[in-house]
């Protein structure tokens, strides 16, 4: 991913913060013949190294991919929105997008141990639906994991580093910049809130 100096986000924690709040992530591996790309929720494990888990259908051939140490990498999005010329006071000027992207750059390891691909499961029920257990608890029963678990694969990956990048008019005039950041604020498109929120250096907060 290219990212221009005034657009890099050199802060660890902030990169980290967007990958949690925006789960939904992409993971990539350069195939024989082709990239191939899987849409999959991800946890991200705040530690050092840090750690990305998941899992994905065995039917799913992307996971022999994932052998001991290959390489991958893994797509965060955080918010984005078009940018008007119209909006800015300043003239002449060209449409843009901005966005918050994090690319995560990964070594792979596949989980074969049953304990810990059964804990990893719970986890991320956990981490999504936390009163699951409670409403459902037939759904947490570990013998119905365990059964899940024939047709799936759990992954680790280790995070080898991180590219941040937030494109939030940096490089604009600052009347230019805060009139962006006001048509974000008062949008009724909550993607571009979350945008009027980060301009506004309300950044999201990692958690332990």
């Amino acid at each position: 991913m290219y990212i221009s100096p005034v657009h890099r986000i050199e802060d660890q924690s902030i990169a980290i913060g967007i990958m949690q709040q925006n789960p939904f992530a992409i993971l990539v591996s350069n195939g024989s013949l082709e990239p191939t790309a899987t849409h999959i929720p991800i946890l991200v494990e705040n530690s050092e190294p840090i750690v990305l888990m998941g899992h994905m259908a065995r039917a799913n051939s992307h996971w022999q991919m994932l052998d001991s140490d290959s390489k991958c990498l893994v797509i965060f999005h955080g918010p984005h929105g078009y940018v008007s010329p119209s909006w800015y006071s300043t003239r002449p000027n060209v449409p843009t997008w901005n966005y918050v992207s994090v690319h995560a750059y990964c070594r792979s390891e596949l989980i074969l141990d049953e304990d810990a691909a059964l804990s990893h499961l719970s986890t991320m029920v956990n981490a999504f639906d936390p009163y699951l257990s409670t409403d459902q608890p037939e759904s947490m029963d570990v013998d119905y994991h365990r059964k899940l678990l024939k047709g799936l694969v759990v992954f680790r990956l280790i995070v080898e580093r991180l590219d941040a990048k937030a494109k939030l008019n940096q490089n604009k005039m600052e009347v230019d910049r805060l009139a962006v950041k006001s048509r974000y604020s008062n949008s009724e498109i909550e993607m571009e809130q979350a945008m009027g929120e980060m301009m506004s250096g309300n950044w999201p907060h990692q958690s332990s």
